[in-house]
């Protein structure tokens, strides 16, 4: 009873944790549940555990469906096309169509470790071997810790292995535990899922006849395989969700509810145009904006106006600024070729502080934005910030107070270099109310040292590099677009740079948004760290966090210096940053294989002896 009513005596932190739990699995009754916004949570986690069970299921009606046909002597390639009877298809519905069922090669292959079969041997996929380290063969740093994704992964695993073994136990009088795992190997194969040989440690435990308990080992082969892709098509524009505060207050308060997306115009409606429990979401919005003109596409759902216009939506850039007048030159190049010549539809604020030591950098920065607005009569603004103490975060929030509440603002720093692509991702990916879009930018390495040879080769080692320059040689004539996509973009390598995984000063973001949220921490002063807390805020808050790496965002190299009165948490971060833009992990071990007296100082190697 203890276990399946089972009781958490945490008091109001009970269930707010990890709920990928044996306890948790195996409970018909949890308490107490003391907010009901968890009550949510774990009414999702357990649809989600019921999702992946289906999930299985049809995976093994795939499988039955491919052996099946494979007895019946149907080769692979004929079985989406197969007829039950005449004018009976198996798969009635065809890739690209509603209710696909997902290619039948791929789902019904068999569970096998040998389902991907390489044609040579470099498309051989090694397994990583897993004890308290990982060691892998394909990895720069071939010892290291096992990462949190692969822990959770092989936790998940396990204990779903555990609940096989047990699910007959009642029948049987015995109970199996997990003790640990001994070692194991994982490899994973971008085409059909995940393989792992586990060695477990378990304890066998019989209570009914004669009692005992054993240690036992076992060897478990598991595969995970990956189902069909799904994709969802979200609407943008929607109204905020009906939790938030102000939506709910309005709604109270019998107001009529008139900024919907790029839509604001005063409604005529009655008060009750938005009675939500009566209507659905789109009959509420067209019932309360079908007698206005000019409705935008945002606000359609007829078919022939689906198309929503988002690739027109005005970005605004926003640029905090003190000093580098050589850099801010750069970054303006970059900024008219790209948007200026191209007339694309964003606007550049600067936040423009007064560098003591470099005071002239503040002058040539307005005479440089200056030049360019005479030039192609646009308007790019400067909020002056004078003698100010420079902090990132309050002069983003300055550059906000210059935009309207709509607008789509696009945090940026002078180092960056960007392109057409660029902000095509910033318009798809930035959705009202609903999303934001956190870029893993590419940041440079230190070129000294990536040309370096030092650092790419051992002494009186010839240096050897790619001639073959022929390939990057395109015949075929190229828009001033694509040159200017082509100049502003880099090749991706890890000799070259790394993706800035954990920065988080650039994102795009609606502004509603960005104070719905309570913007930034004001209070922090200096280099960094208002970004950090602004993405917690953002992971904690309903908006969903958007990540991913893009190629097209490139952080130029620069020296980082760090001022040893900042906070000790900034400096930490400062010293971070400033040890991985250095050179990779390659890099590193030919300077210190060519320089033995860095690893061993002097008298070191004597004392070692």
């Amino acid at each position: 009873m203890q276990t399946i009513l089972h009781h958490n005596s945490s008091g109001t932190a009970a269930y707010t944790g990890r709920l990928k739990k044996r306890e948790v699995h195996r409970a018909i009754t949890l308490h107490p549940v003391k907010d009901h916004r968890q009550m949510y949570r774990l009414h999702t986690y357990f649809k989600n555990l019921k999702i992946q069970d289906l999930r299985e299921s049809t995976l093994d009606l795939h499988r039955d469906i491919a052996s099946s046909l494979k007895k019946l002597g149907v080769e692979p390639d004929q079985v989406a096309d197969y007829m039950l009877l005449e004018g009976i298809p198996l798969f009635p519905a065809k890739i690209g169509e509603p209710g696909y069922l997902g290619d039948n090669n791929i789902l019904g292959a068999p569970i096998d470790f040998n389902r991907y079969k390489p044609e040579n041997v470099e498309d051989i996929i090694p397994f990583e071997f897993i004890s308290k380290s990982i060691y892998s063969t394909s990895h720069s740093n071939p010892k290291r810790r096992i990462e949190s994704p692969l822990k959770e992964a092989l936790d998940d695993v396990i204990r779903e292995v555990m609940e096989i073994i047990n699910a007959p136990s009642r029948q049987r009088g015995r109970v199996i535990d997990f003790n640990e795992l001994l070692y194991g190997y994982t490899r994973l194969q971008p085409l059909h899922g995940v393989d792992h040989v586990l060695d477990l440690l378990l304890k066998y435990r019989r209570y009914r006849g004669r009692k005992m308990t054993a240690a036992v080992r076992r060897h478990a082969y598991l595969q995970q395989s990956f189902t069909a892709t799904e994709i969802r098509e979200l609407p943008m524009g929607e109204p905020p969700p009906f939790e938030d505060p102000e939506i709910l207050e309005k709604i109270h308060s019998k107001d009529p509810l008139n900024e919907y997306a790029d839509f604001d115009e005063p409604s005529q409606q009655p008060a009750g145009f938005l009675d939500f429990g009566k209507l659905n979401v789109k009959e509420a919005i067209e019932s309360g904006l079908m007698k206005l003109q000019n409705l935008p596409n945002v606000l359609k759902w007829s078919d022939n106006d689906y198309e929503y216009p988002i690739y027109d939506r005005r970005i605004h850039f926003i640029l905090p600024l003190m000093g580098r007048q050589e850099i801010f030159s750069r970054f303006m190049k970059n900024y008219e070729d790209v948007v200026l010549k191209s007339d694309e539809a964003v606007s550049l604020i600067v936040v423009l502080y007064l560098d003591v030591k470099n005071p002239l950098d503040y002058r040539n920065a307005e005479a440089l934005i200056d030049h360019y607005n005479d030039m192609y009569g646009k308007d790019v603004k400067i909020v002056h910030m004078g003698s100010t103490t420079f902090s990132r975060g309050a002069g983003l929030t300055e550059g906000l107070k210059r935009c309207a509440s709509d607008d789509l603002v696009f945090f940026i720093d002078v180092d960056m270099m960007f392109n057409h692509v660029t902000l095509r991702r910033i318009r798809i990916n930035t959705v009202k109310y609903h999303q934001v879009y956190f870029p893993i930018v590419f940041s440079e390495y230190n070129p000294e040292v990536v040309n370096g040879d030092d650092f790419n080769k051992f002494k009186d080692e010839p240096l050897v590099t790619n001639s073959n320059l022929g390939k990057f040689v395109d015949e075929v004539p190229k828009t001033d677009r694509e040159l200017a996509d082509l100049k502003y973009s880099k090749e991706i390598n890890d000799d070259f740079g790394y993706f800035r995984q954990y920065g988080f000063g650039i994102l795009s973001i609606f502004k509603c948004d960005f104070e719905r949220v309570g913007g930034f921490d004001l209070k922090i002063k200096g280099w960094g760290y208002e970004d950090v807390q602004f993405f917690e805020t953002l992971i904690k808050s309903n908006l969903t966090v958007y990540r991913i790496a893009d190629e097209s965002l490139v952080h130029k190299f620069h020296s980082v210096d760090c001022d040893k009165n900042l906070e000790k948490s900034q400096f930490l971060m400062c010293l971070g940053t400033k040890a991985s833009t250095y050179g990779s992990e390659k890099h590193m071990t030919y300077y210190m294989l060519n320089h033995p007296e860095v690893l061993w100082p002097e008298g070191g190697e004597k004392g070692a002896s």
